[in-house]
């Protein structure tokens, strides 16, 4: 596993990031292409980096609220 990178652009397809909250991420070839596109400043993989936050009043991952599946 590595670490999470900052950029889109050095993000690979279906390898497993780790991020400093010990977060395990993995991105489809699509997700990176919409994230290249959409988030210039890479201010989504900063809110992956930062983790779980609460609700309200916050900038960050809030947990889903559907159990996944392995």
């Amino acid at each position: 596993m590595e670490a999470l990178p900052d950029k889109w652009g050095d993000i690979q397809p279906d390898i497993v990031y780790f991020c400093t909250t010990g977060l395990l991420v993995s991105f489809a070839e699509s997700q990176i292409k919409l994230g290249l596109k959409y988030d210039h400043k890479g201010k989504h993989l900063k809110a992956i980096e930062k983790g779980q936050v609460s609700l309200r009043g916050n900038v960050g991952l809030v947990a889903s609220r559907n159990p996944a599946t392995i």
